[in-house]
């Protein structure tokens, strides 16, 4: 049964971001494994995939904001286009604290 998020019937929309930072990653094929990952998550849970972001070859010291599909994803949202961000791990957004202004929430 799709994740309704306990608020009715409709599926809740996620997104899924996906960054690798450097052409090592790269040709171990990290950002494949995230994608597989993220993949099989949504397919067990039955989410909705709104869209899919990937920065491959972005440091996570570059703000998100300032990545091309990062700048994107904030953009998409505001505008409501998904309720749920999934990643492959926290860092894949940035360095922690970067990322997120020092505040992050776990489910």
């Amino acid at each position: 049964m799709p994740s309704t998020n306990g608020h009715g019937s409709k599926p809740e929309l996620v997104a899924l971001y996906l960054r690798v930072s450097s052409e090592e990653q790269r040709d171990r094929e990290t950002i494949e494994i995230q994608d597989d990952f993220l993949e099989q998550y949504r397919s067990l849970y039955e989410l909705e995939v709104a869209d899919i972001y990937k920065d491959d070859g972005i440091s996570g010291t570059i703000p998100l904001h300032e990545r091309p599909e990062g700048r994107r994803l904030l953009e998409d949202a505001k505008e409501g286009k998904f309720g749920a961000l999934l990643v492959y791990r926290l860092d894949r957004l940035g360095r922690p604290r970067q990322a997120t202004g020092g505040r992050c929430c776990f489910a």
